[in-house]
This record gives C-alpha cells, sequence and structure tokens, in this order.
C-alpha cells in the first residue's frame, strides 16, 4: 500500500447505488477503496474504476483504516458482522464500524450492543441526499452513537459529504428522516395532481416553489423527474416503505399515534414487487397521474 494513502483505505461493504456512488467520489480523491458486496457482479462499476474486490467482509477489511457499510436492513448488517469471515471475524485494532444505511432503530441499537461486545463499536449515519449528492459530496449526515466513536468516524464523513449531525446514542440517527421525505413526496404528489386537475402549468410551480419559502432540492429534484417521467431507481418506493414501516413501529413503541406514515404505508402496500422497484419519485407519478406533454 503507498504512503500517499496512508490513513485513506476505505473498506466498503455494499454497492448499491449508493454505496457504489460513494466509492466512486472517495476513489476520484485518491482513497483506496476495497469492496465487498453479497453479489459479487455489483462491485464491478467500482473494480472498473479501480477498487479491489474481496470475497469476504473479512478480507476487505483487512488493512483498511475505515470500514463502512451501506446496506437495506439490520439482518443484512449482522449477517456481514457476524456470518462466515464476517467483519467481526477480523481485529478492529481500534476501529469502528461505520453504518450509512437505514434500519429500525431500536434493532439497530441493539446489533451495535452486540457489535461493541465482539470489539467492533457501531456508528450509524444515515444520509440526508441522493445518488447526485453522494457523487458530489453535498450529503448531511445524522450520525447516533457514543461520542468518541462519533469523532473517530467523522473524518470519513467528512470526506463523503458537507454535514455531520450528531443527534445521540444509537437509533437516534434512524429516527425520523425518511418519515420526512415520504411526507414531502407524498405532499407534491397531492399538490400536482391538483394543478393538473386545473390545467396550471407544474413546471412554473416548481419555479415559484424555488423562490419562496418553501424551496427545498427534494421538490425541484422530484418534481424535474416527474415532469421528465425519469423514475429510475435512486431509492426505491419498497426502500421507501420499509423506512416507513419502521417509523410506525418506533412511533408507536414511543407511545405516539402516528397518522401520516400509516397512511403511506397503505398507499404503497398494494403496488406489486416490480412498481416498488422504482424511485420514490413514482409516489408523485402515482398519485398525479402522467405528466403533461
Amino acid at each position: 500500500m503507498s504512503r500517499r494513502n496512508a490513513g485513506k483505505r476505505l473498506a466498503l461493504i455494499g454497492c448499491g447505488a449508493m454505496g457504489t456512488a460513494l466509492g466512486l467520489r472517495l476513489l476520484g480523491l485518491g482513497w483506496e477503496v476495497r469492496v465487498h458486496n453479497r453479489s459479487p457482479e455489483r462491485t464491478a462499476p467500482l473494480r472498473d474504476a479501480g477498487a479491489s474486490a474481496h470475497a469476504t467482509p473479512a478480507e476487505a477489511v483487512a488493512g483498511a483504516d475505515w470500514v463502512a457499510t451501506v446496506l437495506t436492513d439490520s439482518a443484512a448488517l449482522r449477517a456481514l458482522l457476524f456470518g462466515d469471515n464476517g467483519i467481526a471475524s477480523a481485529p478492529a485494532a481500534g476501529r469502528r464500524l461505520v453504518d450509512l444505511g437505514t434500519h429500525q432503530p431500536t434493532q439497530l441499537a441493539a446489533l451495535g450492543a452486540e457489535a461493541a461486545a465482539a470489539g467492533w463499536p457501531l456508528v450509524e449515519a444515515p444520509m440526508t441526499g441522493s445518488v447526485h449528492d453522494a457523487s458530489h459530496g453535498t450529503l448531511h449526515f445524522l450520525v447516533g452513537g457514543a461520542e468518541a466513536d462519533v469523532e473517530w468516524a467523522s473524518p470519513l464523513l467528512w470526506a463523503l459529504g458537507r454535514g455531520v449531525h450528531h443527534l445521540g446514542g444509537l437509533g437516534a440517527g434512524n429516527t425520523a428522516l425518511n418519515l420526512l421525505v415520504g411526507v414531502m413526496a407524498g405532499g407534491l404528489g397531492e399538490a400536482i395532481a391538483l394543478l393538473r386537475a386545473h390545467g396550471l402549468a407544474v413546471d412554473s410551480f416548481l419555479d415559484a416553489l424555488d423562490g419562496s419559502g418553501l424551496a427545498s432540492p427534494l421538490y425541484r429534484r422530484l418534481g424535474q423527474r416527474y415532469l421528465d417521467g425519469d423514475h429510475a431507481p435512486r431509492f426505491s418506493l419498497a426502500n421507501l416503505e420499509k423506512d416507513l414501516r419502521w417509523e410506525c413501529e418506533h412511533a408507536l413503541a414511543s407511545g405516539l399515534q402516528p397518522r401520516l406514515a400509516p397512511a403511506l404505508c397503505r398507499l404503497l402496500a398494494p403496488l406489486s414487487e416490480e412498481a416498488k422497484r422504482r424511485d420514490y419519485s413514482a409516489l408523485i407519478a402515482d398519485l398525479a397521474g402522467a405528466p403533461s406533454c
């Protein structure tokens, strides 16, 4: 390993759309990236860009300064931590595991306790942003974990984004974020449906939002995808439904009576598996109908 990459060696576990975008960004910044994915073919874009692919998580972790996972849920994280040749089978040597995915908060806290007992303290850092933000370093991270662990993870997170926000202990970072994402997408869809019912210009409405107190990159991005009919998956409806279901569970366990998250879950539940593989911007199309010509 070259001295110029000292301190810039990342083991990246999980090479979906977001994981790939993050790995490509760090490769572009001169990092050494070591990757593992349960489906090896998904490592191809990173391998083509100069990353090294490894057959097991333990092999990917060996020699890395940082270890990050981008996985779909806590079950996947547990398997890659404690399965055969998993992350926990490699010596931590002072490192922490930085998880960038989304999880049910109480499940993640329990898994974090097991990981710490195995010598791998866990830091959660779910991302506010899309593949575009991951590629351009404009992500913000909602971080949960012990203060010392978060401090250790911060240099990696700042290399990947432009905001690191420590909310509290494990589970804090995964509380509420994608509930708000779903509500915003659903609200925009119903607003566009009303505009279309009266024959009004959706593109002019989006322009007006950009200059108002309601301005949000999310509205602009999802609205433009609606106008373009572009629902190629960046963050799928299936993942949104999963996260909303967890938000419902977490709210109920907190003594609250959630209303918006269950309503969105009821809206998404009847969709076919194929329909749920679309980008979550398709929620706007489902609510508002096809864009005007």
